[in-house]
């Protein structure tokens, strides 16, 4: 069984954290079975860089809805797969309408944790910049709805302990703008 989406209350929510699958492989090769999406509950691993991120900009557990762009397991985690952008690409038009029921106005942010989602969801080519031109402020967030597949202003927000938010002032000054 796929992983489900986490949520505490859905009439909270301030922000959506959109993780890019649910494949994880144990030390023994052992594909690991999570609950909810990024282990919630389970393995505070896989989300402690989020949290520790979220928690920066006022933001908490409470007040996100969290669910993976491709929210079935691969064969391969998310760096190996190289389907992961078509299989991604695919899955937004699911992703943007769950998103749509909890949030009709299209207007709350979505968080994207991973470069290969922000690379999967941006529907022009040329609008794509690495994350250290995003995160020193070379690129315009949020990102405009009418520029991704989930026609939903995005933030990236990636989980890679390299962006945490703590090394990146001015950039958490811009995403408070946004809140």
């Amino acid at each position: 069984m796929n992983p489900k989406s986490f949520c505490f209350n859905k009439s909270r929510i301030k922000a959506f954290v959109l993780g890019a699958d649910p494949t994880n492989f144990s030390k023994d090769n052992k594909r690991v079975e999570l609950t909810y999406a990024f282990g919630i509950g389970q393995n505070p691993n896989y989300f402690r860089v989020i949290l520790d991120n979220i928690s920066l900009l006022g933001i908490h557990l409470e007040d996100v809805y969290i669910q993976n762009l491709v929210p079935e397991y691969q064969e391969q985690e998310t760096g190996k797969n190289k389907l992961f952008i078509e299989k991604a690409k695919k899955s937004a038009k699911l992703i943007a309408g769950e998103f749509s029921k909890v949030d009709s106005t299209r207007k709350i942010p979505v968080f994207l944790t991973a470069e290969d989602i922000y690379k999967a969801v941006i529907t022009n080519k040329e609008n794509i910049f690495s994350a250290e031109s995003i995160y020193n402020l070379n690129v315009n967030i949020p990102i405009k709805a009418s520029l991704n597949l989930l026609g939903r202003p995005l933030i990236p927000l990636f989980r890679h302990e390299k962006y945490g938010l703590s090394n990146w002032p001015d950039y958490v000054n811009r995403i408070e703008k946004i809140f």
